[in-house]
């Protein structure tokens, strides 16, 4: 179906008038009515009610409406979106990052966007320096990647849900549990914790406190000023268990990280940025890391 055809059709179905929609066309009324008419032809039914007072669309122009006007605007839209994938041109982007690993998708975006734009700069912070929201409305950080407990105050801020994490504990290998392949909180009563290091976004410290609090269990907590780098060595020399709020990709030595159930706090996986940001990467970034996921979730249900 022509997209020409569905845009003279919408326009004299809104103005009720050739003549009126032919002018806003920029097409003479003689040839809008021509099109109009071989239009129905090859649909097999009239759209519009004739009459000297106007048109009118019929049962089969009701019907034919707002599909034309909804494939129109996603038309518009894919051509917005190309566009403008295709004039910017990314710089430099300052990407804060909670805990010690890359959040899912990222890594591979971030490859993706390098050779896309090989001079980019781009700056990864931990959460050590910047929280989310003094980071965010400083400009100083352009996004902040962070898992959060899902009652996250990000007021001013837009937060968009990337994928809710299992939360894992880890433990060292000598453990009584540490052959299982899921572990209950109940379960760890009495043990002792390590607290995620002070920073200057305590999500994944916030994270801990309050399911360790809200849990029931007995427990103590070993907290240090080691850094956020090296803490989680200090489960296999005893000092505690680690609670994560996701999976840990690069376990210690001598250590297994296991799914733990039974929290009473969950937790989602976003990403945040400053609407207001005068940094045009950061919308762009919003717009194609979001399409980049959704793809890669399409086709992961595929």
């Amino acid at each position: 179906m022509d997209l020409d055809r569905l845009e003279e059709f919408s326009a004299v179905a809104r103005l009720g008038s050739i003549k009126l929609a032919a002018r806003e066309l920029g097409i003479s009324p003689a040839t809008l009515s021509a099109r109009i008419i071989k239009f129905e032809k090859l649909l097999g039914t009239s759209l519009f009610h004739r009459s000297g007072s106007g048109l009118t669309l019929t049962e089969a122009g009701e019907c034919l409406l707002p599909n034309a006007m909804e494939i129109l605007r996603s038309y518009k839209r894919i051509q917005r979106d190309v566009r403008t994938i295709h004039e910017h041109s990314y710089n430099r982007l300052r990407i804060a990052i909670t805990g010690s690993t890359l959040p899912i998708h990222l890594g591979p975006f971030l490859d993706r966007l390098n050779q896309d734009h090989p001079n980019i700069q781009i700056e990864l912070l931990d959460d050590n320096r910047f929280g989310i929201v003094d980071g965010l409305l400083s400009g100083y950080v352009d996004l902040y990647f962070a898992t959060v407990l899902e009652d996250f105050p990000c007021k001013g801020l837009s937060q968009n849900p990337i994928f809710s994490p299992t939360p894992h504990i880890v433990l060292p290998r000598s453990h009584r549990l540490a052959d299982r392949t899921m572990i209950s909180i109940r379960e760890l009563d009495r043990e002792q914790f390590l607290l995620y290091p002070c920073t200057a976004e305590p999500a994944i410290r916030d994270f801990q406190l309050r399911n360790l609090q809200d849990s029931g269990i007995h427990y103590t907590l070993y907290d240090s000023d080691t850094s956020v780098r090296f803490y989680k060595l200090l489960v296999p020399v005893g000092k505690g268990l680690l609670l994560r709020p996701t999976p840990m990709m690069d376990t210690p030595p001598n250590t297994v990280c296991i799914p733990v159930t039974d929290l009473p706090h969950s937790v989602t996986t976003c990403f945040f940025y400053n609407e207001t940001n005068p940094n045009p990467d950061v919308l762009a970034f919003a717009r194609d890391f979001t399409k980049e996921v959704r793809q890669r979730e399409h086709r992961q249900i595929l």
